[in-house]
């Protein structure tokens, strides 16, 4: 055990500063919350096959990686945050209400491309503001974070409602999604001040943490981090399309995929504890391990009960694996880079890794698909599809423990990679 002193503990920040970035995380989540889990679906209503359903998703994760980093150059270096998200909400609000009147896959793939293109670069930058007011991110974050998943949790549950009230389609999660984007690009403009570092010495805040990777840690954590969301976007693109196939209405498809999001909330509480008692591995680990077993009771496909009930899993999946993720790079990250760093995960787990994903998934999908005779409409072989996803975050869990040693500490005082 390493007996240096610890500092003094950070004082906490304002309750109206964690509300106000509580607020804009809430707003953020909701508008990833009304789409993203339940688009697979609309897409399947308007006759896409496997391949098309996940192009779409693919080309949002395409665009996801080429704005991050430099969106995250930009605020670290030249542009307020708070503006730079308050105009990308805005775009992306108008790009998904064009999308709601469409039904031509070339023309969703380009407005899939264009929302995330926009929408993609927020969720780093958010996370990097939180961390630039916040003194002690890892003990704060959380609970801010956790307003995300209230949000989601929201979104999902207003648009179950509402497709019982008024008997309109899914596809309405296009226009629940503009609403929420055109009112936190409202809300994002009157967040805090957060202006770019100007006064350090390199130029480009992206090279910095390229240069990162030369530390081996860091480059494993890295890989690792893109190999799981190749396999994780599995569970993004298809669960909406799977849980019908085993007794879940389209009405009710939102409210059952929110069992995750409200065991997340819990989880996330214990996020903290978990990195200070456990530390940064194997709070990690236990992440990875959460995403195979999921799928592995994907794979058996019933009984039903069982198979909603994993979705409780969802909660240490997401806040051990990726939350803890995004908290461990950004203690061992200078400060100047904060925004580049949350950016380049973005663009690593989002972007590229689950853009692979889209293609594998893609691929998998079509080879365990027949078309059915009656309607001509494909039909997915679901257990092996959910097989090589369990496998596959299996691998990553085991290449984790064996090849990652975490840099920050146990004491108070981080090592950061400079």
């Amino acid at each position: 055990m390493d007996n240096a002193t610890p500092s003094p503990t950070p004082p906490a920040p304002p309750a109206l500063l964690k509300t106000r970035l509580s607020v804009q995380m809430f707003l953020q989540f909701a508008i990833w919350g009304a789409w993203a889990p339940v688009l697979g679906k609309h897409l399947g209503n308007l006759n896409f096959m496997p391949a098309q359903v996940n192009g779409v998703y693919g080309a949002g994760t395409l665009a996801t990686m080429i704005s991050p980093l430099i969106a995250g150059q930009i605020a670290d270096r030249w542009f307020p945050t708070q503006w730079f998200l308050a105009l990308s909400y805005l775009l992306t609000g108008i790009l998904f209400f064009i999308a709601r009147t469409s039904a031509d896959y070339s023309q969703l793939w380009w407005l899939g491309f264009g929302t995330m293109l926009f929408f993609g670069p927020t969720l780093g930058l958010a996370n990097s503001m939180c961390f630039h007011h916040l003194s002690d991110a890892r003990r704060d974050f959380p609970a801010i974070r956790s307003w995300g998943t209230i949000g989601w949790i929201a979104s999902s549950g207003a648009l179950s409602a509402w497709m019982k009230l008024t008997g309109r389609d899914i596809g309405d999660c296009l226009t629940f999604a503009a609403v929420f984007s055109i009112i936190n690009a409202l809300y994002s403009a009157t967040l805090p001040a957060t202006p770019p570092r100007r006064e350090t010495r390199e130029a480009f805040a992206v090279g910095k943490v390229l240069a990162m990777l030369k530390d081996p840690s860091f480059a494993v954590f890295s890989f690792l981090a893109f190999a799981l969301m190749v396999f994780a976007s599995f569970y993004y693109f298809m669960t909406a399309n799977f849980l019908p196939t085993i007794g879940i209405s389209d009405s009710d498809l939102p409210l059952v995929l929110l069992t995750g999001q409200v065991m997340e909330i819990l989880t996330i509480f214990l996020l903290p504890m978990a990195m200070k008692k456990l530390g940064s591995k194997t709070t990690i680990a236990l992440g990875l391990g959460a995403w195979a077993l999921r799928f592995f009771i994907f794979g058996l496909g019933k009984p039903t009960a069982l198979v909603v009930a994993s979705q409780s899993i969802h909660g240490v999946a997401f806040a051990f694996a990726i939350a803890g993720a995004m908290i461990y790079a950004e203690r061992i990250c200078a400060p100047d880079v904060r925004g580049s760093m949350q950016s380049f995960l973005s663009w690593l787990t989002y972007g590229l890794g689950m853009y692979a994903g889209s293609y594998l998934g893609g691929a998998v999908g079509q080879h365990y698909s027949h078309l059915d005779p009656a309607t001509q409409a494909a039909v997915r072989d679901w257990p092996p599809i959910w097989n090589v996803a369990a496998i596959g975050c299996t691998a990553v869990m085991v290449l984790f423990l064996i090849g990652f040693r975490a840099r920050d500490t146990q004491v108070a005082e981080v090592t950061r990679i400079e």
